[in-house]
């Protein structure tokens, strides 16, 4: 007898083996996915309750699907700028040469070029000075030598392309005298030569460091101008209807019946090298002065405006207000050659009497950084030269007041002194163009002189006669402006004694070896350390003869409509250069793949 049995052992009926046939048929069926015929006659096999299941399952399932379609939608994709839409602003002043070649005298001319031209360097509000038509450049081992390569893909709103001839042809017309160019004296020495057919060369006699900076005059193409002397250049149409290679190409301009032109439109250039524009126009209408361009903005004939004075911010609060900063020095300069401020503790007491504090704060909105010195921040050393010579306190200024004999009587608000035996008062009169801002800033500094017994006045001259006259023949004794410093820190133009008479703008007309010594020597070095060092050396010779009242770094106010997206702007050089990204500026958007 077995003690161990197997369950299956023994007689089976034939009954029985049927069914373990069915049921091994049945599981060899089921080793297969059924087809889309036997997946139909699946409701015909379920109960009503299994039925309900079934939908329910079915629902589940497709909402799964579209949730996981959706959520794949919603991580892979963006919202990204999109092609179309315009942008109206507000220009003060008119259009004249929209010519690189005489631009510079203009700002809206500037603004224009900005946007029509492109140079072999340019400003980037963002990274600073960066190549542009250029795709690289060298410099050689003496510093004269600055060779360019041109990029391949640049060409003319002409579809032409962009050629070492075109840059030559450009700086040769410069460099003639006959053409007029207001920028031909910074050219003068250089030669350009062609290197091969991507390349250019420029030979310096000397080392110059800003040269790099000079560089962002607009490129003309010589086949559009070629044909025309010096005695046409001027006067030709083309100098509103250019042709250049930069991100927005001439349109159309509108004119009123005294022949001055009220409107300029320029449309996006689909070839421009740096990435197309989004906005499909950008239309400039055109104005005498700030008031009307806020006016205009207010009764919304413009979305922006291309300045604003800082005491309009508050009621511009509907608009997008950007603020970058400006290598610009606003000062007090003291004409040296007047007698008037010819003692260096009268300009001493006069310092301490000027709370520059209290200007930044209650004129200015906050909206600039104090300055005590001839060279921006941002190339100080952080040295006892930077410091300011003339801290605000008016208990000095009255005793340097007291002590250059200049009293206040009892129950006077003005001092006195006896001169030659002739009773005079302490009479100052501060000249400034006519223009909100700056007489805003003379207007406080006045109230502050007044306070120490100083007949202080202003006088705002009207803006032609304020370029024509007043700096052109120095007729001021004490002049409230700004000096714009440009993308290189270079003080030659405002401080070497070679620049006291016009043409240049040495405003004090201040004269120092020592000081010419260390401009020059800073011009002749590319080393940033070594330029640093002497223009510490230069500000402190400044600061001891206090030619000047240096007072703020102001920032600048550009206002445009809230619809206008992806302006990024950290610092400008010149108000221009808040178009030097505009190719990334949008309205409209769509929806695109991510990009990590």
């Amino acid at each position: 007898m077995s003690l161990f049995r197997s369950p299956t052992s023994g007689p089976v009926s034939s009954k029985h083996s049927k069914r373990q046939t069915r049921h091994l048929r049945l599981l060899a069926r089921r080793s297969r996915m059924p087809s889309l015929a036997q997946w139909s006659h699946l409701p015909s096999l379920l109960s009503p309750r299994e039925k309900k299941m079934w939908r329910g399952t079915q629902m589940v399932a497709v909402l799964s699907v579209v949730a996981l379609l959706m959520w794949g939608y919603a991580t892979q994709t963006a919202t990204v700028p999109a092609r179309g839409g315009s942008y109206t602003e507000g220009l003060i002043g008119a259009p004249q040469f929209v010519n690189p070649l005489y631009a510079s005298a203009n700002d809206v001319d500037q603004d224009l070029v900005r946007l029509i031209y492109s140079g072999l360097m340019k400003w980037d509000p963002g990274a600073g000075l960066i190549p542009d038509l250029a795709e690289s450049y060298t410099v050689s081992a003496d510093e004269k030598v600055y060779t360019f390569s041109l990029r391949n893909d640049a060409t003319w709103h002409d579809s032409a392309p962009v050629t070492t001839r075109d840059v030559i042809f450009t700086f040769h017309t410069i460099q003639n005298q006959s053409y007029g160019s207001p920028i031909n004296a910074t050219f003068q020495s250089v030669s350009v030569e062609q290197v091969d057919d991507r390349t250019v060369s420029f030979v310096l006699d000397e080392p110059f460091a800003p040269f790099l900076s000079t560089l962002t005059v607009g490129i003309l193409p010589a086949e559009y101008w070629g044909e025309l002397d010096q005695g046409t250049m001027r006067l030709a149409e083309r100098n509103l209807i250019p042709i250049g290679s930069g991100p927005y190409t001439f349109k159309e301009l509108e004119k009123d019946k005294r022949g001055s032109v009220k409107s300029y439109t320029v449309t996006r250039y689909a070839r421009y090298y740096g990435g197309a524009p989004f906005l499909e126009t950008m239309v400039f209408k055109f104005y005498p002065d700030t008031a009307e361009a806020l006016d205009a903005l207010r009764n919304r004939r413009v979305e922006g405006i291309a300045f604003a004075p800082k005491e309009s911010i508050t009621a511009l609060s509907e608009q997008q207000i950007l603020t970058p900063s400006l290598p610009q020095i606003t000062a007090l300069f003291f004409n040296l050659k007047s007698s008037t401020v010819a003692d260096k503790e009268l300009r001493m007491a006069l310092g301490a009497a000027t709370n520059k504090a209290k200007i930044v704060s209650s004129v200015l909105q906050g909206q600039a950084t104090e300055i005590h010195n001839a060279i921006l921040p941002t190339y100080q050393t952080g040295n006892a030269a930077y410091q300011n010579p003339t801290p605000y306190s008016p208990e000095t200024a009255v005793q340097k007041l007291e002590a250059l004999g200049w009293t206040l009587p009892e129950g006077a608000s003005v001092r006195i002194k006896t001169i030659n035996g002739e009773q005079k008062t302490l009479t100052l009169k501060i000249t400034t163009v006519d223009q909100p801002e700056t007489v805003a800033v003379a207007n406080k500094i006045a109230e502050m002189w007044r306070s120490v017994g100083i007949d202080a006045q202003v006088d705002a001259v009207a803006s032609a006669t304020f370029r024509d006259e007043t700096l052109k023949n120095r007729s001021y004794d004490i002049l409230l402006t700004g000096i714009l410093m440009g993308a290189d820190p270079d003080p030659y133009s405002f401080w070497h004694s070679s620049q006291s008479e016009a043409p240049g703008l040495n405003l004090s007309q201040f004269g120092s070896r020592k000081a010419d010594e260390w401009i020059e020597k800073a011009r002749q070095t590319g080393n940033v350390d070594e330029r640093k060092t002497a223009y510490e050396s230069f500000a402190g010779v400044v600061n001891e003869t206090l030619p000047a009242l240096f007072l703020y770094q102001p920032t600048y106010t550009y206002v445009t409509a809230q619809k206008i997206h992806g302006i990024a702007l950290e610092t400008i050089v010149v108000p221009a250069d808040r178009f030097g990204q505009v190719n990334q500026w949008y309205v409209k958007t769509r929806k695109g793949l991510r990009r990590e």
